[in-house]
């Protein structure tokens, strides 16, 4: 894995997070907020908890442990968490301007919410929060096509057709 690759999968989380956001900002307050059991109940949950696993890491690369989730109540509605995302992609951007191949490989020391010192090559978090931010993602388009909407294809094929 290179800083090129890296980039190219933060560029697709970017472009899949914002369809799906895209698709939620035509739901209802109440169908965004529906419990479905899953995840982290409601759509509008498993955003915020995609968003606030996003920042985590961010932060712990940037030296920082945050030592708890966002809360939904900390949102009033989908623009403000979309506004908050946004400041994410943009800080992740730059951090991710100033690497080098060589810095994925590097050890970097953090700590788990919980409190727990880890330890895992920043070029694997970063491919981690890739594929957290996909799960939730998948969670969340199986969640609108239950409200019995046709949800966006996020996949990264789509993504690699979609640049071409």
């Amino acid at each position: 894995m290179n800083l090129v690759d890296i980039q190219k999968l933060f560029a697709y989380t970017e472009w899949a997070n914002h369809l799906t956001l895209d698709a939620v900002e035509k739901l209802t307050v109440e169908q965004q907020r529906q419990n479905f059991n899953i995840s982290h109940g409601s759509i509008f949950g498993t955003l915020v908890h995609t968003a606030a696993a996003e920042w985590i890491w961010l932060e712990r690369w940037q030296g920082v442990s945050p030592t708890a989730l966002w809360r939904v109540e900390e949102y009033d509605d989908l623009a403000h968490l979309r506004a908050r995302w946004q400041q994410i992609e943009a800080n992740r951007q730059t951090y991710l301007a100033s690497l080098t191949d060589a810095d994925l490989e590097r050890l970097l020391e953090f700590r788990l919410l919980s409190g727990q010192a880890d330890a895992l090559p920043l070029g694997a978090q970063m491919q981690h929060v890739v594929n957290h931010s996909t799960l939730h993602r998948g969670q969340v388009v199986g969640m609108i096509r239950q409200l019995g909407i046709v949800p966006p294809a996020t996949d990264y094929l789509f993504y690699l057709r979609a640049i071409r």
